[in-house]
């Protein structure tokens, strides 16, 4: 009779170390992409509410980075009911001071338009996280811009369609914030006129002084709307430099642009018109 092979002991007891390794390792590893998946969906209803354009990056901002914000109520009783309650109602005509310690450009935080819930999922997120923002900028890119509305012609145009437009090269362009703060520049970019683009889908407008009564409303990917009169684009100096671009240095956008985005270059604040990740352009009238 054929002998059968009986593993030594050490073997044995090798392979139950290994087995109860990965048991234990199991659940942590699994419960890492759950948080991360949860810190970017909290990162994600952050910059859809607008909060990331004023608590996103560390330095003077229209708020403070998030990660001060952090650092001041770590291991503060109630942390999470008071950053619902200043997220909901705001911090009133005085602020929190953050102005005065040289962390913010604005006195004070307005009230947010969101639910009880998601202002405890953002406070939350803030303190567990201790402020740190997942890089989402990939999840808002759009590959093209669509044109809809009181047009004839609704338009879909991807990059290489923008390319067939009257091509316009622009140097430089400071980006101020409504509150009138630096935010940098945008710099050595590509596109076209949106008036041009306008042109080609053919804005309807039968009566005489029907062209006054619309509006061009421009919206990105994360829901943040640009507005723009007709007067204000086909009627004044403005219009020119309305850009829809998709190129900077000679290559395509990078995420934190969107394959495709817009500026009014020619707003003495151009800031609140420059739209990041523009999906769509919409002709709308707004009044009889």
């Amino acid at each position: 009779m054929k002998r059968q092979h009986t593993p030594h002991v050490s073997t044995l007891l090798k392979s139950l170390l290994v087995a109860t390794l990965f048991a234990l390792a199991g659940p942590a590893t699994a419960a890492a992409p759950a948080a991360d998946a949860a810190a970017e969906a909290s990162a994600v209803l952050a910059q859809k509410n607008g909060c990331l354009a004023c608590h996103k990056e560390a330095g003077k901002s229209n708020g403070p980075a998030y990660q001060e914000v952090a650092a001041k109520y770590a291991g503060s009783q109630n942390a999470a009911a008071l950053l619902v309650k200043h997220i909901t109602e705001g911090t009133g005509p005085k602020g929190l001071g953050w102005q005065q310690a040289g962390k913010a450009s604005l006195p004070f935080m307005p009230a947010n338009r969101v639910t009880a819930a998601e202002a405890q999922q953002l406070a939350n997120w803030i303190l567990t996280t201790g402020g740190k923002i997942a890089n989402i900028d990939r999840l808002f890119v759009t590959e093209s811009v669509s044109l809809s509305g009181l047009v004839k012609n609704p338009l879909k145009l991807d990059p290489a369609a923008l390319r067939q437009f009257p091509p316009q090269q622009v140097g430089e362009v400071p980006l101020v914030c409504q509150t009138g703060a630096d935010r940098g520049k945008l710099e050595n970019f590509k596109g076209v006129k949106l008036t041009d683009i306008l042109d080609k889908a053919e804005i309807i407008a039968p009566g005489h002084n029907d062209v006054k009564k619309l509006a061009i409303i421009a919206t990105a990917s994360d829901g943040y709307k640009a507005v723009f009169s007709w007067n204000e684009l086909f009627n004044s100096p403005l219009g020119e430099g309305v850009m829809v671009f998709f190129e900077k240095d000679g290559k395509p956008l990078g995420d934190e642009e969107g394959r495709i985005a817009m500026v009014s270059s020619k707003d003495s604040r151009t800031g609140p018109r420059h739209v990041k990740w523009l999906q769509d352009i919409e002709v709308k009238r707004i009044a009889d």
